[in-house]
Formats: C-alpha cells, sequence, structure tokens
C-alpha cells in the first residue's frame, strides 16, 4: 500500500485530534499549514515571467550546502541523514539499463556529470543494493568499496571545489521492492508483465547508485533494453526507440532538473497516447494496451485541470505532462516528473468520479509544488504535499465535490496534534504532511487575502523553479510578497505544535 492512500483522507476518512485548543508558540524545525474558501480567480497573479525562463533562488539548495552540516556520509537532513554526498553536486545522469524481466536480472550503468563542492580525496554514492562491478573516473578506472548504504569511490587523484568529474558506475541486481524508513514499499517493481519503481524518499538507491536526496537536481538521459515488443518507460521526451537483434532500445530525456525520488521507469505493454495541451503544451500519456480506451476519459481532463490551474498557480511549469497507469494493486499515485503514476486498480472504470478527481487533480499540482519547486530536506515535505491537498480541494470544488471551505474545515475539526513543520520519519506521509499542511494554507489565504495568497504561490514556483527550497524560505517569501508581517501567524499555525481552532475571519 503507497502512501498516497492518504489522499483518501482528504474526502472525510481523517483521524480524530486531540481537543486540546492550546497554542504553542514554539518554532518547530520547519514546516507548513493551510486551508481555503471558495475559490474566485485572483486578478492578477503576479506571475510574469514565462516559463523556463525563471531565475534560480539564491537558495537553491541542489548548489549550495544550506541542507548540508555533512554529517558523516549524508548532507545532514535530520531525518534521513545518511542521504545525500557531501561534496558533489551531480548536473547529468546518463542511465542505461538492460532489464531482462523473465530472468529477474537488471544490468545497469549510470554516468554522473559531477561538479565537486568541496576538496575531496574520495567521493561516495547512495547505493543500497547493486553490485557495483567496475567505478571509472574520467575514463580511468577507481578504486570502490561497497558500504551500504554507501558507495566509496577513491578518486584517482586529489579533486578540488569547482572541479568536474564524469563518474561511470557499472553494476548488476535482481531487483525487488524493500521497506522505506517510513515503513512503506519503495524500490523496483516487477510486475506479471513488467515493471515500475517508486523512489520516494529514499528508495531510487536501491537500484541505482545516485546522489539520493532532494537537495540536487539534475538532468536524465534513460536508455532501456528490453524484450522484443515491450514499451519502456521514463521521465522527459522520448528521442530515440529502436531494435538491437531479439531487443527494444528506448531512449528517453529529461532536461528539467529533477530529484531522484521523482524518476520514472517503467516497462511493459503500454501504449504511449499523444495529445497537446493549454498553449501547445504536450501531453504524453502512458496505458496498458488493454485499457487504452477505458482510461481515455482520464486523459482527456488533464488540459481542462492544467487551465483550472494556471490562473491560480501560474503559468504550467514543465515541458510536458501526461498520466502513466501501471498494473499495480490500489493505492498508487506519485508524482513522478512531468508524467504522473497511477494504479490501474484505482483509475481502472475510467470514470471521472470522486476518487479520480481527487488522485488527478493532487498529482498534477504536484508539479508546481514537488516537482518544479522540490523540498530542500524531507523535513520540508508540507511544502509539498500540503500544497497538493490544497489544489486538490480547489478542484475538487470546481468539480462539484464539496467547497474548499468544507474541506478546510473538516481537515481543521479533525487535525491531530503536531506541527507540519515538524514530522518525524514514521509521520512523514501523515495527516499533518496533507491536510494538516493545507489548513495553514487556508489561514494563511484567510490571513492576506485571495490576491496576496495566490500571488505568494505563483511568484513561488516562478523564482524557484528548478530548485529545492526550505519551509524557512517559503515563509519569508511569503512575508516579502505579500507585505504582511508573518511571524506570529506562523508561530501559530504552522509551527505550533496545536493551531487554533477556528480560522481567522479573513479580509
Amino acid at each position: 500500500m503507497h502512501r498516497r492512500l492518504l489522499l483518501l483522507l482528504s474526502i472525510g476518512l481523517l483521524v480524530a485530534c486531540s481537543d486540546d485548543p492550546g497554542v504553542s508558540s514554539e518554532r518547530a524545525n520547519t514546516a507548513a499549514t493551510s486551508a481555503s474558501a471558495p475559490v474566485t480567480a485572483p486578478a492578477d497573479t503576479g506571475s510574469t515571467a514565462p516559463v523556463g525562463t525563471d531565475e534560480p533562488s539564491s537558495t537553491d539548495a541542489s548548489t549550495t550546502s544550506e541542507v548540508a552540516g555533512a554529517t558523516g556520509d549524508g548532507v545532514g537532513d535530520a531525518l534521513f541523514p545518511d542521504l545525500g554526498n557531501p561534496g558533489l553536486d551531480v548536473t547529468h545522469y546518463d542511465v542505461t539499463i538492460e532489464y531482462d524481466h523473465d530472468a529477474g536480472d537488471l544490468q545497469g550503468s549510470v554516468g554522473l556529470d559531477v561538479t565537486l563542492t568541496q576538496d575531496r580525496g574520495e567521493i561516495t554514492l547512495d547505493s543500497s543494493g547493486p553490485e557495483v562491478t567496475e567505478v571509472t573516473v574520467d575514463g580511468t578506472a577507481a578504486t570502490f568499496t561497497p558500504d551500504d548504504p554507501e558507495l566509496r569511490i577513491t578518486l584517482p587523484s586529489a579533486g578540488h571545489s569547482g572541479d568536474r568529474l564524469r563518474v561511470e558506475v557499472a553494476y548488476h541486481l535482481q531487483p525487488a521492492p524493500g521497506f522505506s524508513g517510513t515503513g512503506l514499499p519503495t524500490g523496483w517493481f516487477n510486475t506479471p508483465d513488467g515493471s515500475y519503481v517508486l523512489n520516494e524518499p529514499e528508495g531510487a538507491r536501491t537500484w541505482l547508485p545516485s546522489n539520493d536526496h532532494p537537495s540536487d537536481k539534475a538532468t536524465y538521459t534513460f536508455t532501456i533494453t528490453v524484450a522484443k515488443g515491450v514499451t519502456a518507460v521514463a521521465n522527459g521526451e522520448m528521442v530515440d526507440q529502436r531494435s538491437e537483434g531479439d531487443r527494444d532500445v528506448w531512449v528517453w530525456q529529461e532536461d528539467r532538473p529533477m530529484t531522484t525520488y521523482l524518476i520514472q521507469m517503467e516497462t511493459g505493454p503500454y501504449d504511449i497516447v499523444e495529445g497537446v495541451g493549454p498553449h501547445g503544451l504536450p501531453l504524453v500519456s502512458v496505458v496498458l494496451h488493454d485499457d487504452r480506451a477505458t482510461m481515455q476519459p482520464l486523459i482527456d481532463v488533464t488540459p481542462d485541470m492544467i487551465t483550472f490551474f494556471e490562473p491560480y498557480f501560474g503559468p504550467y511549469p514543465l515541458d510536458r505532462y501526461g498520466i502513466a497507469v501501471t498494473d499495480s494493486s490500489s493505492g498508487l499515485a506519485m508524482e513522478t516528473q512531468e508524467r504522473s503514476l497511477f494504479s490501474r486498480d484505482d483509475l481502472g472504470s475510467g470514470e471521472l468520479g470522486q476518487i479520480e478527481n481527487l488522485l488527478l487533480s493532487h498529482e498534477l499540482a504536484h508539479q508546481w509544488f514537488g516537482d518544479a519547486v522540490s523540498p530542500a530536506r524531507w523535513q520540508d515535505v508540507w511544502l509539498n504535499e500540503s500544497f497538493a491537498t490544497y489544489g486538490e480541494w480547489m478542484w475538487m470544488e470546481h468539480a462539484g465535490f464539496g467547497t474548499v471551505n468544507q474541506s478546510a474545515i473538516s481537515a481543521l475539526a479533525q487535525r491531530p496534534p503536531g506541527s507540519s513543520a515538524d514530522p518525524t520519519v514514521e509521520n512523514l506521509f501523515s495527516t499533518n504532511s496533507y491536510q494538516g499542511g493545507a489548513v495553514v494554507l487556508h489561514a494563511l489565504r484567510l490571513t492576506i487575502g485571495d490576491d496576496a495568497f495566490f500571488k505568494v504561490l505563483s511568484q513561488w514556483v516562478s523564482t524557484n523553479n528548478g530548485t529545492s527550497q526550505t519551509t524557512e524560505d517559503f515563509v519569508a517569501f511569503a512575508e516579502k510578497v505579500s507585505g504582511v508581517p508573518l511571524a506570529d501567524f506562523f508561530d501559530t499555525w504552522l509551527y505550533a505544535e496545536s493551531p487554533p481552532r477556528s480560522y481567522p475571519k479573513g479580509m
């Protein structure tokens, strides 16, 4: 059961919370909350930068060491201290996979373009499962030591901050899913006719040696070899498809900076369905061949959803979008970049009912919040989930499934204690990271008004597109853009263990 089953909470299956009305003003480490009143489009989103030309924020965690206090081998993530690799910034991955489904075997290699951010004699990669057979650095064989969950690589010569290296790692494994520290399954999943991956929060390292932390974004090329007649899918644009003997090779290119947990990789009997969305946006969806006709209504609603969100969140921030519906049991929904991943058990009816609208809108909203702008630390996950939950509430109102205000009131009434800014590993994907944080957003909207609220959201994306950000970054940004002093607000609503039991009266 994947974490996205938590989305069902937003239609009324919320966990009852404590009746304690006390409000703590002590700051937690990080987080946010929100909720909202009936939606009316703002007169001006404040987002004027064209898509793809945004200037990165000076707090881009992928190119600074803000996330790192480099503790041990990790970059200082409070929840996953062994994730990330100090002293390096990966700018591009060339991922090559040869997958033999019948044999249950994967032969892989990954080439990483790396810029050193510290003087290093040794670098590490996150790797927990792959059996590494060879490593080269700039074409020279390098000594390496598997030290699960790290791959330790001794550089052939001392590296200095600013050096650019090409690191090549060859490996193999028999892929299988495992369990995250959150208790949820992650990794490589074999299906009767293919496979798919789920990487959040630390599953990529189980099948791909990488810098598996959301603070480091990179571009990707995926070259996937499978049996003849099998389709292989990954993020981005399909740039090549060819046959080599009894095998088929599929090449996909993702040119937008992306974190490892947002990687999509599927193999199986899929049809690729192309279309055109708002402003000529390419739409590329993937459905099982036998489901093609059934899934078409779910594909067809995508342009309407994008058109709905743009006045509030700003122009769609990536290069394409679509849905991918895989052969998974119920509960799978994941905002894999530029093509969200779903289970055929959840969408298999092809009908646009309450659950289908909820799932599709939530994962689409993530393309702005979580994909274009990603969390710099896992404790910042509310910047993904709460914002997508709020977008989900907005779309559900538009689709006739209750108002935003009703969703917000219900979420506040049933919100359990705890700061949305300070999750533990065990409750990383719990109610307070979803509806609890959406309560905060609703309270913020009522405090600063619709125009300022949606200006904050749209400019947050346009200003920081392609970067990873912290909760503290958002708090400062909201205060700057709205022009409203918000320290007391965030102390009361976001950082407090027990926020108020009623919303601000609004402007």
